[in-house]
């Protein structure tokens, strides 16, 4: 379980921070708690923020947004690995942070559907997106480059004629 804190500034309403843990192995995002801004960090949470003044792991800028979106898209349109769960779950506490009546296409790119946030996303749905992005993005990703290396040198090694046991 990857405990985040994601703490944003500067859009709609005051600053704000979100807590939520990701499950690698369900890969699950657990949106739990919608708090005030809070500058400083909680034992054990990846912090992520656009406040440039705060002690952080990974800094959120404007490049990043639109992958934010596509990552919350992904999770909130996904099932978890068993198959059974959505991969985006949002508690009686952080509702209000729940982005998706602030985010519209705005067209296609060479990356794939672009989106604009609106004009009064308030600062707990952007800390959202942020839990997203992270979650999407690096949680789990070593193990899963680690199941494609192997799957691609399995691949090569049979394709060279080695032979294996099962």
């Amino acid at each position: 379980m990857i405990p985040i804190q994601s703490t944003v500034i500067g859009f709609t309403g005051k600053a704000a921070t979100v807590f939520s843990a990701y499950d690698e192995d369900l890969r699950i995002l657990v949106i739990s708690v919608e708090a005030a801004y809070r500058n400083e960090r909680r034992d054990g949470c990846i912090v992520i923020t656009n406040d440039h003044t705060i002690d952080r792991d990974t800094l959120l800028d404007s490049e990043k947004i639109q992958d934010a979106i596509r990552a919350f898209f992904a999770f909130q349109g996904g099932l978890s690995s068993d198959g059974k769960s959505p991969r985006l779950v949002f508690s009686e506490k952080a509702q209000r942070a729940n982005p998706s009546d602030s985010i519209e296409k705005d067209g296609v790119d060479a990356r794939g559907q672009r989106y604009r946030i609106s004009e009064d996303i308030s600062c707990a749905k952007v800390a959202t997106l942020a839990a997203c992005w992270y979650a999407y993005y690096h949680g789990g990703f070593a193990r899963d480059a680690e199941v494609m290396i192997e799957t691609i040198m399995t691949a090569n090694n049979l394709n060279q004629g080695f032979i294996f046991t099962i």
